[in-house]
């Protein structure tokens, strides 16, 4: 409770009983009591009563004033409405002996006469009427601050960082071939989230003034094509699986991913859709998507491997290390030192020093239609002008077999020899276990345990041999049927080229010119297109 003062009188004069505060409360306000008594218009001492003040303890102190008699002084409010009108400050002064008592009217008339007409506290005037709580601020009056809710905001789903930045390894070191400077997004996803804007509130001050809510900012989708808004508004979503960027603010999805060359600037490319490269696609660098790859340059001693189709509109220069895989087919202006692969056709004008393997046909009969170098296989037909050179280029040509199915036959053959060179070593663990245990040997719980693990996989790897043999002599039988296959020589196939029909070999002692070479019998033969 704060500390409080009264006007006291008697016959021999004024004198003021000065309250201390109790608890937490605050002391008199000197400059407070020197307005009431001004205000009732009783003298005083000034150094008196800073005296009583400063000296004032716990007891109540009662300081003599003048040798006047006054009328009694009523209880009286002061009201102040602060600076900000949001607030109305009621305090309350006792009366003297004799003073009336302050009504709630009387402060309702107060607050009318300030023009306080609104967030007015009738409750707290009535408890300040009861309890009388003297020189201690009661807020009366309060208004009510305007609630200014939130713009609206947009929430990206995918990295908006545009610019390239190079892969951290797990040693500290950077990969200058991986830049991260992809973004790729699926059909479906959501790749960007509108928060609604939450209108605020107006408010009010004191004299009942509307105190205006700031003005909301909605937002809206900024895209290109390839998206769609949902049903409520609030989402952004992809319409096709590609790659999305944010460029000014706008969000864009391509279902091509466009670059103009693949090198330091852009690092390695894996990507979920088509590939566009505009110029070439440097050495060392590789492409690898589920898409087909168009390359308008040439490809330098680079990998590509695509799930669809490779076209490559000015050749492949493989150096001995490049690489074209395609779950489709591959089509180049030329190849050279290269392995390639396809699963459908590979068709290029020349084909040189190269690996290709083609689950259909290879085709070399345009242009020059030069094969020459290096090892080509094909499931069906192999077309060019001309095999081989004059020069005795070690030139190797074979169709009829699957070359995929060739090279899982020699994958599982493998697997099954390296299974069967490991059963001896945990036969003979076990064995030694089993040995133990026959004479008397106790075995810690790991010991049991691990052995168990060995006579598991025991039979879990006889088990997977046995698989694979079957699978292996099912290969067999289907390599060993014969399929419709043959070589189509428009131009020239020179001496020593290595010919392979469907299981039948020979080596060319005679140049062929214009002609088909099939299997017949068990020979190869040569018959007119």
């Amino acid at each position: 409770m704060n500390g409080y003062f009264q006007l006291q009188t008697s016959e021999q004069g004024v004198s003021l009983l000065l309250s201390p505060p109790t608890g937490d409360g605050e002391r008199i306000r000197v400059a407070e009591l020197k307005e009431y008594l001004n205000s009732v218009g009783v003298p005083y001492d000034v150094k008196a009563i800073n005296s009583a003040l400063l000296s004032m303890g716990e007891e109540k102190v009662v300081l003599f004033l003048a040798p006047m008699k006054i009328p009694p002084v009523n209880e009286r409010c002061d009201i102040q409405v602060m600076l900000d009108k949001m607030t109305v400050v009621l305090r309350m002064f006792p009366p003297s002996e004799g003073g009336l008592q302050t009504s709630k009217a009387h402060i309702m008339d107060m607050l009318a006469q300030r023009k306080v007409r609104a967030g007015i506290d009738e409750e707290t005037i009535n408890r300040a009427i009861e309890k009388k709580p003297y020189c201690t601020d009661i807020i009366v009056a309060r208004g009510k601050a305007p609630t200014h809710g939130h713009d609206a905001s947009l929430i990206y789903h995918f990295d908006t960082n545009n610019a390239a930045r190079p892969e951290l390894k797990e040693d500290g070191t950077v990969d200058f071939f991986k830049l991260n400077n992809l973004h790729q997004c699926t059909k479906g996803q959501v790749l960007a989230e509108i928060i609604p804007e939450e209108k605020g509130e107006n408010g009010f001050d004191v004299y009942g003034s509307v105190i205006l809510a700031r003005e909301i900012k909605k937002v809206s989708f900024s895209f290109g094509r390839n998206m769609e808004i949902s049903k409520d508004g609030l989402k952004l979503l992809s319409t096709v699986d590609g790659n999305v960027s944010l460029v000014d603010n706008t969000v864009f999805v391509a279902d091509v991913y466009s670059v103009e060359n693949v090198g330091t600037s852009t690092g390695n490319i894996e990507y979920h859709g088509n590939v566009e490269v505009k110029g070439n696609v440097c050495e060392n660098f590789s492409v690898k998507t589920d898409g087909n790859v168009f390359v308008t340059g040439v490809v330098e001693g680079a990998v590509i491997e695509a799930g669809g189709d490779i076209i490559i509109a000015r050749g492949m220069h493989g150096q001995n290390k490049g690489r074209l895989k395609a779950g489709g087919n591959i089509i180049a202006k030329f190849i050279s030192a290269a392995q390639v692969e396809a699963a459908g056709f590979v068709e290029a004008e020349q084909i040189i020093n190269a690996k290709v393997s083609a689950g259909t046909n290879v085709n070399a009969d345009a242009g020059k239609g030069l094969i020459t170098g290096g090892r080509i296989v094909a499931t069906g037909v192999i077309n060019a002008k001309n095999i081989g050179s004059a020069m005795g280029a070690s030139t190797i040509v074979e169709v009829g077999t699957d070359p995929s199915l060739k090279k899982h036959l020699a994958e599982l053959q493998k697997s099954v020899g390296e299974k069967s060179k490991s059963l001896p070593k945990m036969k003979k663990v076990l064995e030694e276990v089993t040995k133990k245990l026959k004479m008397g040997v106790k075995l810690s719980p790991d010991q049991i345990k691990n052995a168990k693990m060995v006579q598991l996989n025991i039979a879990e790897t006889q088990a997977k041999i046995q698989e694979e043999l079957k699978e292996i002599e099912q290969l067999d039988k289907l390599l060993k049927t014969e399929v419709p296959a043959q070589i189509n020589v428009r131009g020239t196939m020179y001496q020593g080229v290595v010919v392979s029909i469907s299981g039948a070999t020979m080596t060319v002692k005679n140049e062929y010119t214009y002609c088909r070479l099939i299997k017949k019998d068990a020979d190869i033969a040569s018959t007119n297109l």
